[in-house]
């Protein structure tokens, strides 16, 4: 995660047109490319275990299509979609990301709260051949309304944090009373642009669903 007036830029991503290889992706996320030198190209597709709790059943599946346009260009694109059912059968589909071309898209399915009507996910999008960052987001959906929404979390850390911290963040699932815990941590070091940081060390903080604070601690 970046600055907030850097975050829409970073999400977008410069990208370039012939991709030889997925650089920028993140670790463990689905890309055309594979092998040790990335030689094999072709789409692929993935889908995550199933999350069961009271609330219902749910998983994602993620796809990266792949194509070439000339000898020299080779392209990937991701997809993410989540699927949930209230009984385990007759999934349906709520909740669907598009990469742009030469995008790549994952899905983590993190679990079911403690009341077991709501699904935290985190959603990371990168380009694959780009100096831009890979971006994050929280997703939850809410099994009573299945309904799918973003959590504010850049909002909430500019207020402690301040508008010109920079910082990278890691969804780590749930917490006490149904908050969200979040890992954050100090971004590499980068040439790239004048970077600000107010992150020394790992720190969790906890995101209250009911009122969209944020405070230090596992709580």
């Amino acid at each position: 995660m970046r600055r907030a007036d850097q975050l829409l830029l970073l999400g977008v991503g410069l990208m370039v047109p012939v991709v030889l290889h997925g650089q920028n992706s993140p670790p463990s996320s689905l890309s055309c490319w594979e092998g040790r030198a990335h030689t094999s190209f072709q789409s692929r597709q993935e889908k995550t275990p199933v999350m069961k709790s009271t609330g219902g059943f749910a998983y994602a599946e993620i796809f990266a299509e792949a194509s070439a346009i000339s000898e020299s260009g080779q392209f990937c694109k991701n997809k993410a979609d989540l699927f949930y059912s209230k009984t385990g059968s007759d999934y349906k589909l709520v909740y669907e990301k598009d990469g742009l071309e030469d995008q790549g898209v994952s899905m983590r399915v993190l679990g079911w709260s403690h009341s077991g009507n709501q699904l935290l996910v985190e959603l990371t999008v990168w380009g694959y051949d780009s100096e831009a960052d890979p971006t994050k987001s929280a997703l939850l959906f809410d099994a009573n309304q299945a309904q799918v929404k973003e959590l504010p979390l850049s909002d909430a850390f500019e207020r402690i944090l301040g508008k010109d911290c920079e910082f990278d963040s890691t969804l780590i699932g749930w917490g006490a009373n149904d908050n969200v815990l979040v890992r954050v941590t100090k971004t590499p070091s980068t040439s790239r642009y004048e970077q600000t940081f107010c992150v020394e060390r790992p720190t969790v903080y906890s995101f209250n669903l009911q009122n969209g604070s944020m405070q230090k601690g596992g709580k």
